[in-house]
């Protein structure tokens, strides 16, 4: 169209083209065809992070029975994570005392090392398909000493 009166002038259509392809082919706009970064990493997320597990799970995470600090104050019984940390501590708590890192107690080697399992983590329990040993050499030797296994124990 244009002005009354005037002559008409058959317009395109802009929806695109008028023949019937199929529309997987030029895949639309804003349609991821692959996975998003944000579902990737929400797959990740979701099998490796301590969540769940019901009683033991929830022990767990609070640290097992060292807690997830590893040091603890010989003056007070604050915890820190870190000799670093504890330093700092003490300077700000305990300041006239001189800081003695010996003094400070490793609850984790008190406890027989780190007391967390990963109960509820899912992608720790996980293993590995005979396709992704495949893929490493460490894998490899796994994949060859359990083919070994398996035939000391036919004989």
């Amino acid at each position: 169209g244009g002005k009354a009166g005037g002559p008409r002038v058959a317009r395109r259509s802009r929806s695109g083209p008028t023949h019937d392809a199929p529309a997987r082919i030029m895949g639309g706009k804003a349609k991821p065809t692959k996975h998003s970064a944000k579902e990737i990493a929400g797959k990740v997320a979701a099998a490796t992070t301590n969540k769940g597990g019901g009683k033991a799970g929830l022990a767990d995470r609070k640290g097992g029975a060292a807690g997830h600090a590893k040091f603890k104050c010989p003056s007070c019984g604050q915890q820190a994570p870190s000799i670093k940390s504890a330093e700092m501590h003490w300077d700000s708590k305990h300041s006239k005392l001189p800081f003695v890192p010996g003094d400070w107690s490793d609850t984790h080697a008190e406890h027989g090392g780190v007391t967390t399992a990963g109960v509820a983590v899912k992608g720790a329990a996980k293993q590995k398909t005979v396709h992704e040993l495949a893929k490493t050499k460490t894998g490899q030797e796994k994949l060859k000493q359990l083919e070994q296994e398996k035939l000391k124990q036919q004989f």
